[in-house]
């Protein structure tokens, strides 16, 4: 299940510039998604100015690589929490995005 996270009080700063992302079977190769578009994975610090809190996040993006400025601010389209269960059974967080793009 995926869920839409509404990020209206939510600024987002750049802690990471966009890395390819692991394919899951092979370590060499950059990730894809079934339309064949390259998957990125960067990390973000969102800032939720209404709770005065911050968390740092990885988030995934597939298609062309996010033009970013590291410590500068992005604009995340469509986030959305996709959690999974790993191999050892425990849940781990995923976090996905239709565009991330310089604020």
């Amino acid at each position: 299940m995926r869920l839409l996270i509404d990020t209206s009080t939510v600024q987002f700063r750049v802690a990471g510039l966009a890395k390819p992302k692991q394919d899951y079977k092979d370590k060499e190769r950059q990730a894809v998604t079934r339309d064949g578009e390259p998957v990125w994975s960067l990390r973000l610090d969102a800032i939720d100015t209404e709770r005065e809190t911050k968390e740092t996040i990885w988030v995934e993006v597939a298609g062309n690589e996010p033009k970013l400025t590291f410590d500068g601010y992005a604009v995340v389209h469509g986030l959305v929490f996709a959690p999974w269960v790993g191999r050892d059974n425990k849940i781990r967080r995923a976090f996905r995005a239709d565009a991330v793009e310089p604020a």
